[in-house]
């Protein structure tokens, strides 16, 4: 067996490969103690291959020879690996890693590099969650944001041409959170801050992700991270934004153990 980690600042994803067998699985960086415990009392006999912001941490504290990756080469090769499997051939793209934060990179023949990033990302969806509605676990959110309606909170084109046709699709944002000032906030549902602060998440580091493949001469974005999982609202939006303005979003199964599939690689 050979366990790839990548132990990240909310995360700590972990993946198993025996020959065809794969298997995933998440942890709370805050666990990483306990992680370390189970890997040594339950693998003693196995390869461990980390990668991510705590995998110095792990190797002072894993109780064997590993092996250490550098994150960003790390999560191009699982990528390169999920896409391949996926049927998703690409020569050209630029790809978004939305973990707690979002990092940004363009990706080519001759390899990646990381050309920005963001402190927009899932830490974001989690923070301003707890503060707007008291809740912080990622499940609770994102099905409780699948059943809310933003368009009170968010300021859209149509609220500014006010039934008057309008130049670009009236449901655009022109405010993320702007209708919130002339609104009726005493009527907001749980549901609907939770959809907004999705909202707001999601078109920011799509936004930026549109500007980087005009730049790099490409239509197609890569998104990964543990913030899109099951979430349906995001990636709703995500596919929408992006083809507004004449881009392709391809969202990868499984695309946030990238970082752990590629540390075994």
């Amino acid at each position: 067996m050979k366990i790839g980690i990548d132990a990240g600042g909310t995360l700590t994803k972990v993946a198993y490969v025996d020959g065809d067998y794969r298997r995933f699985e998440k942890w709370k960086s805050t666990d990483v103690d306990t992680l370390i415990k189970m890997i040594d009392s339950q693998y003693p006999q196995d390869e461990v291959f980390l990668t991510g912001g705590k995998a110095e941490y792990m190797a002072e504290k894993l109780n064997r020879n590993h092996g250490v990756s550098i994150e960003f080469d790390a999560t191009y090769r699982g990528l390169k690996t999920l896409m391949a499997e996926q049927g998703i051939a690409l020569e050209r793209f630029v790809y978004l890693n939305v973990g707690t934060g979002t990092s940004f990179h363009h990706a080519s023949s001759k390899g990646q590099k990381r050309v920005g990033g963001s402190g927009v990302g899932g830490g974001t969806l989690l923070g301003l969650s707890k503060l707007l509605v008291g809740i912080d676990d990622y499940n609770k959110i994102i099905h409780l944001a699948d059943t809310g309606n933003r368009d009170a909170i968010d300021l859209k084109v149509h609220h500014i041409y006010n039934g008057r046709p309008t130049p670009i699709p009236g449901d655009l944002t022109a405010s993320n959170f702007g209708n919130v000032i002339s609104g009726d906030i005493e009527s907001l549902e749980p549901a609907d801050k939770l959809q907004a602060v999705i909202g707001l998440v999601a078109e920011t580091v799509t936004a930026i992700g549109i500007n980087l493949a005009e730049g790099y001469d490409t239509k197609d974005i890569v998104f990964i991270g543990s913030t899109l999982f099951d979430n349906k609202v995001m990636q709703e939006i995500i596919n929408r934004y992006a083809g507004l303005k004449g881009a392709k979003a391809h969202i990868i199964d499984n695309g946030e153990y990238s970082g752990a599939l590629g540390a075994i690689l």
